[in-house]
């Protein structure tokens, strides 16, 4: 019995999160065969501010990329 849960910046309305846990069953199934009806999806919604990606806070911009000429 796949329990997947899914950590996401808060703020989608009700159909996106819908969609997203649909769309997540059937990757899932698609992916392990697991039967749709014993497939557990439960979505955490976090502040935005509270999320980071590569040592970001959400909405800072990645450091620019200094190339060096040989």
């Amino acid at each position: 019995m796949p329990y997947i849960e899914c950590h996401i910046a808060a703020g989608l309305t009700k159909a996106r999160k819908t969609q997203l846990i649909r769309d997540i069953v059937k990757v899932t199934h698609d992916s392990i065969g697991s039967d749709p009806k014993i497939i557990n999806v439960l979505l955490f919604e976090h502040p935005a501010d509270n999320m980071s990606i590569s040592g970001r806070i959400h909405g800072e911009e990645a450091p620019k990329q200094v190339v060096e000429k040989a």
